[in-house]
Order: structure tokens, then C-alpha cells, then sequence
């Protein structure tokens, strides 16, 4: 496994053996390509459609917030699943899943030519073939960074898992909680009113 076409390849066709052989590589370089290429090409493409709505300011803003957003995501993601995956017993670096994490964003170019093939079908399918398109690329990209959590840090498929979700259940939990305590704090503010 040496160029980019190479892992590329391996990614699509033997994924756990890529991302094993990304994380003991540890080619940000390669990696902030793909995921940068991930990022811009499905911009590029719903740009050409906003383009029609004359939107060229928020063009500019969606594209600049998206780009941010993304790049923002992919490292603070790679530090805090790093964190959690080190907490359950993970052997990994950090260095190691932030590659194997941007190459993780590749299912995102599959978006144009399936969206290229949507544009051609029925107008009544549109939607749902759209929705579908994107809900298979989110499980894919899921996929592909469970996969990268496990083979980093040598974990089962399981814990992999639950370090994924791990911060969502946090951030649900603190979201509960607030929602109890300003709920009781109103319920107390009425009494005295």
C-alpha cells in the first residue's frame, strides 16, 4: 500500500485492511487531501443548483461555513473518539485515527454521480431516491469510521461502536439534565409569583 489510488482502492474493496495499514502510516498529507475533496466536490455540486436561485452570496457563506464545519468536526471528532477509545482500552494514537478519519469522508464523492443519476429519474421519485441516496452515504461513512475506531485502537466492533456514540449519549444526558433543571426551576419561580 503505497499511493493514493492504492489506498483508495483497499478502502473500498477491504476497508479494515486499509484502515489498519492508514493508521500505522500516519499520512495526514494523503488524508487532508481526501477529506477536503470529500468535503468540496458535494458543495460543488448543490452550488451549480443554487447558482439558478441567483443565492451567490449564500453560496459563498455555505461554502465557507460548510468547508469550516467539516474540517472543525474531523479534528475535534479524531481528539475526543481518540480520548474515549483510549478510556476503554484503546492501543491507537491520535495521529493515527485523525488519518484513518479523513480518509473515513471518501463515501462522500459518491453523492454526485448519485445525485447525477436521481436528476434523470421520475420527478415523483426524486425525493425519496434523494433521501435515500443521502441516508446510504451517512450508514456507509458510519461504517467506515467504526471501522476506523476498531482497527486504530485494536477494539471489538462493539466498543468501536460505543466510543462512536459515546459523545451523543453524553450530550443527550447534559441536554436531559438542563431540561429537568430549568423545568424545576420554573415550576419553583411560579410558586413564588
Amino acid at each position: 500500500m503505497g499511493s493514493l489510488w492504492d489506498i483508495l482502492y483497499d478502502l473500498l474493496f477491504q476497508p479494515r485492511i486499509a484502515m489498519r495499514n492508514i493508521a500505522e502510516q500516519k499520512n495526514i498529507g494523503q488524508a487532508a487531501i481526501v477529506a477536503l475533496v470529500s468535503i468540496l466536490m458535494p458543495i460543488w455540486a448543490v452550488s451549480f443548483e443554487l447558482k439558478k436561485s441567483e443565492m451567490t452570496t449564500m453560496i459563498q457563506a455555505m461554502i465557507g461555513v460548510k468547508v469550516i464545519g467539516s474540517l472543525l468536526v474531523w479534528i475535534i471528532g479524531a481528539a475526543i473518539w481518540n480520548l474515549i477509545a483510549e478510556c476503554f482500552g484503546g492501543k491507537g494514537t491520535g495521529v493515527g485515527l485523525f488519518s484513518a478519519l479523513g480518509f473515513a469522508h471518501i463515501p462522500r464523492v459518491f453523492m454526485i454521480p448519485l445525485w447525477g443519476l436521481i436528476a434523470v429519474m421520475p420527478a415523483s421519485s426524486k425525493n425519496v431516491l434523494m433521501t435515500l441516496s443521502v441516508l446510504i452515504i451517512l450508514c456507509w461513512s458510519f461504517a467506515l469510521d467504526v471501522v476506523a475506531i476498531k482497527e486504530v485502537h485494536q477494539l471489538s466492533t462493539a466498543k468501536a461502536v460505543l466510543v462512536m456514540v459515546t459523545p451523543m449519549l453524553i450530550l443527550g444526558l447534559l441536554c436531559l439534565i438542563g431540561f429537568v433543571y430549568i423545568s424545576s426551576s420554573l415550576a419553583n419561580m411560579n410558586m413564588w409569583i
